[in-house]
């Protein structure tokens, strides 16, 4: 099949769960099909660091789009005028539409694929008498996370902004639903949540997956000493930084009472100012970006997890899982993933059941073993990339076949 590919970022570096998905999903296509990617740069300069998706793509095309405030505020006006969304506007460029309607008159494509919702209205660039079936691929529902952490926030102008983007994006998500001939999401929950709003689309679960070769078990890490935990991703996603206060703040405490000498290392980019602030507490650490996550996961006694918000699922915990790391939870940071609490993941959703689940791997490693080792045979049976993506050629055909039926 001839594909054209549009991502709202060039996949490189795979620093995190939006790129890292885009990657292997163009691995994979790459594989079995041609395929064209076409998407945005900040500098130009980023584009030399993308070289290793020329080996994977028939081409890549990118077009810069400056983030410097000035051309965002000239981007987001002219979305007012066409009446687009902002975080549209904040994504569209006429000159990339340009590109996709020079390629669409050009070459027959089969399917164009559109990363996240919010870069719907390249749709219309589309030349119109192209006979290509749309398929969108939603990372997770906007809309879904600001209603959880609207749970979780007091009134304040920063609540009242999260109750407008949930009304806002909900509407406009609904409307880019309309527009796709098939619809991908991650977990059960948000097709679920598509099946509701846009009632007889196509939609299939192709959940996240892991490199299991890449992310695979190193040498044993003795526990009992100068034992660490583990928190990782973005730290500048509001998620995360309500999950890495919460347990800091709320957790972290009550543990040091029964383990006086227990870490917790906080890793990922762009830390956010009061995830900062955290790293002057006792025992927390707050690396940043580090070059190679393997290490921080193989030295860890286990991977938390303490979402309260958000969506998607978590490819955090599919890594750690695939190193044989015990991983504990709360029931929205595991939620979309066909896990056994008890068996291969241990669930936590208050104080006391985190200090608990921590102590008993700290105290049995023969525990932490074997949920170590259950979680990586999950993985490998459900959660390889090479697994998961093998759905893509099933929506495919289904598409296909409705245009033919």
């Amino acid at each position: 099949m001839n594909i054209l590919f549009l991502s709202p970022w060039l996949p490189w570096p795979p620093y995190d769960g939006g790129r890292i998905r885009i990657l292997e999903t163009l691995r994979y296509l790459s594989r079995r099909h041609s395929v064209t990617l076409v998407t945005s740069v900040g500098r130009a300069e980023e584009v030399e660091q993308g070289s290793i998706l020329k080996d994977l793509c028939q081409d890549v095309i990118t077009t810069v789009i400056s983030k410097r405030t000035g051309a965002v505020l000239s981007r987001l006006s002219r979305g007012v005028f066409s009446r687009r969304p902002l975080i549209q506007s904040f994504y569209y460029d006429s000159r990339l539409a340009q590109q996709v309607r020079d390629l669409t008159t050009r070459v027959a494509y089969d399917i164009i694929q559109v990363e996240f919702p919010f870069l719907t209205p390249y749709l219309k660039a589309i030349e119109p008498h192209s006979r290509a079936k749309k398929i969108l691929t939603m990372h997770n529902i906007e809309s879904l996370r600001f209603e959880r952490e609207l749970r979780l926030s007091r009134w304040s102008n920063r609540r009242l902004m999260l109750l407008g983007n949930h009304i806002f994006f909900r509407a406009w998500e609904k409307e880019a639903l309309k527009q796709f001939d098939g619809i991908i999401t991650v977990s059960d929950v948000e097709r679920n949540w598509v099946q509701r709003h846009a009632p007889g689309s196509t939609v299939d679960v192709i959940p996240n997956g892991v490199d299991t070769s890449y992310f695979s078990p190193l040498s044993p890490v003795p526990l009992k000493t100068n034992p660490h935990i583990l928190f990782t991703g973005a730290m500048d996603y509001p998620p995360n930084v309500d999950a890495a206060c919460w347990f800091c703040n709320e957790i972290l405490p009550v543990l040091h009472r029964n383990i006086p000498d227990i870490g917790l290392k906080i890793v990922g980019k762009n830390p956010h100012p009061q995830v900062l602030e955290l790293g002057k507490k006792k025992g927390v650490e707050v690396t940043g970006t580090v070059p190679d996550i393997r290490s921080y996961l193989a030295g860890s006694a286990a991977l938390i997890v303490p979402l309260r918000s958000g969506g998607g699922t978590r490819l955090k915990i599919l890594e750690a899982m695939a190193m044989e790391r015990p991983v504990i939870s709360t029931t929205v940071g595991a939620e979309g993933l066909k896990i056994t609490p008890g068996g291969d993941i241990l669930i936590a959703d208050n104080a006391q059941q985190f200090v608990s689940h921590i102590q008993l791997l700290l105290r049995s490693p023969e525990t932490a073993e074997l949920i170590g080792k259950r979680g990586r045979l999950l993985v490998t049976q459900k959660y390889d990339w090479q697994v998961c993506l093998g759905r893509l050629d099933r929506l495919y055909d289904a598409v296909l076949d409705s245009e033919a039926a």
